[in-house]
């Protein structure tokens, strides 16, 4: 069990490595609200925060027998997850550059990204999230741990991008409502 947590951790530590070296710009790091924002960083900054004290913790939950799963497959699934959170979130960060904000704004000159990653997926950047705290907290086997990080990352991100994709609508208007209709949410294909 010891090799799964060093291997979780290192998939946790994946995503702050890439925020801190993949992104580009003054304004990417920025975390002022804007009003179209409406909470929606704030949101996913108390998502973020509460993983970060749960997901280190797991262990000791396990240790004390509190809510553990033990089935290997869920281990590798959840590592095999968050490996592909980090690659779509590094693919996403690097393609959309300089437009990659951690709060919703609108950028001078702003460019609606349509190619790359985001030809097929119009939010990337929140389903690597997913796949990344998700799979992290499955690879951890704890349920409590599952439950608590699933719940609130997926409620955090439905409201993000109900309220950014009406942002994008109000920036780009029809050219936006057309991108809706040829790519998915998060999942290729299906969502």
């Amino acid at each position: 069990m010891l090799i799964v947590y060093v291997l979780a951790y290192l998939v946790f530590v994946g995503f702050f490595v890439i925020e801190r070296f993949a992104r580009r710009g003054k304004d990417t790091k920025n975390m002022g609200r804007t009003t179209h924002d409406k909470g929606s960083t704030t949101v996913i900054s108390v998502v973020m925060g509460a993983a970060i004290i749960i997901l280190p913790l797991t262990p000791l939950l396990n240790w004390l027998g509190v809510g553990m799963i033990h089935l290997l497959w869920l281990n590798i699934a959840g590592l095999v997850l968050g490996a592909a959170g980090l690659i779509i979130r590094y693919v996403a960060l690097t393609t959309l550059g300089r437009f990659f904000s951690r709060t919703l704004r609108e950028a001078e000159d702003h460019t609606l990204v349509t190619s790359g990653i985001y030809h097929y997926i119009r939010h990337p950047g929140y389903l690597s999230d997913l796949l990344i705290f998700i799979g992290v907290a499955l690879a951890m086997s704890n349920l409590i741990t599952l439950l608590v990080v699933s719940l609130s990352f997926v409620a955090a991100y439905a409201y993000r991008i109900h309220v950014e994709e009406q942002m994008l609508i109000e920036i780009f208007g029809d050219r936006y409502r057309r991108y809706q209709k040829t790519s998915k949410r998060l999942i290729p294909f299906i969502l």
